[in-house]
């Protein structure tokens, strides 16, 4: 074969790599932000007006009592993220949250989250949800953040949901939403994985100051309970006592109010440790040492 010859046959053939590497290129940005067209998922019931207001109006001396402390119970705390830009969205900063509805981990995280967030805004609708009865911690009782509808001054709030609890005709979960490549290059950066498997959620990104990939604690702390029950262990918490109610009783309530104070205290590092009366009390104080975040000015 001609020299000539030789050329054009390599060029031809590294044409043809571009080719199939363009097709790969493609493949995987039509994977990231790609959803078909899923199958008919049953809408599970809008959460208790009274379990929500329950979650909504712990008080404040309840958050300072128990900090960021439940006897015999490890809480795994969110990774402070330093020399980041704030996450923000809407011109506000930014709770970014990715799980799956069937996932125990990411059902057990949606409590203290929901704690949290309604100390700077109000959930307008929310759905009960629970774990799926097939994974480890089954049928852990939650809610969901599909459809979520939340307001607040302070800031934006975007859960998304990739996966339903409910399995489709072909034996799996159903895929029930997807990342844009914006959220998808986020969770990546932080994680390391692509974003839209099972095995980045949870995935809560705290206006990118905080940053978790797991529950704040063990979702066996929710086993064998009802949505309300939950709330009432946190409704039961008294004011200046920080050890559950008896031995026999798991410090469901104190976990999840240990947890919201930790996610509380990275949404104030983002606000501006707005409002004042959340950002400066003794329970974000606490939690604000324990992270290793700087504490809100003095007052005045």
């Amino acid at each position: 074969m001609s020299d000539s010859g030789r050329t054009r046959s390599a060029v031809l053939a590294w044409s043809a790599v571009v080719v199939i590497l363009l097709g790969v290129v493609g493949l995987v940005t039509y994977a990231l932000t790609h959803v078909p067209t899923p199958a008919t998922v049953t809408q599970t019931a809008r959460t208790s007006p009274a379990v929500l207001t329950t979650l909504s109006t712990v008080p404040t001396t309840t958050f300072d009592a128990v900090g960021v402390t439940v006897p015999g119970t490890e809480l795994v705390a969110p990774q402070v993220v330093d020399g980041q830009p704030v996450l923000t969205s809407g011109g506000k900063p930014e709770v970014f949250v990715v799980g799956a509805e069937y996932c125990p981990f990411c059902a057990a995280e949606r409590w203290p989250l929901v704690v949290a967030l309604s100390r700077f805004g109000r959930f307008t609708a929310l759905h009960d949800a629970t774990s799926s009865s097939s994974s480890v911690f089954p049928g852990t009782p939650t809610f969901s953040f599909a459809k979520v509808r939340y307001s607040s001054a302070y800031l934006t709030f975007t859960g998304v949901e990739l996966y339903s609890s409910q399995i489709g005709a072909d034996g799996t979960f159903i895929r029930i939403a997807t990342l844009t490549p914006a959220q998808a290059a986020l969770v990546a950066h932080s994680t390391g994985a692509a974003g839209t498997s099972s095995g980045s959620a949870p995935f809560v990104d705290v206006a990118g100051r905080l940053v978790t990939t797991t529950s704040a604690f063990s979702p066996a702390l929710l086993a064998d309970q009802s949505q309300a029950q939950i709330a009432g262990d946190v409704a039961a918490l008294p004011a200046g006592r920080s050890t559950p109610r008896s031995s026999a009783t798991p410090p469901t309530g104190q976990a999840i109010v240990a947890a919201a104070n930790q996610l509380t205290a990275g949404i104030c590092a983002s606000t501006g440790q707005q409002p004042a009366s959340v950002c400066s009390s003794k329970g974000v104080r606490i939690a604000d040492q324990s992270l290793g975040l700087p504490p809100p000015p003095p007052a005045g």
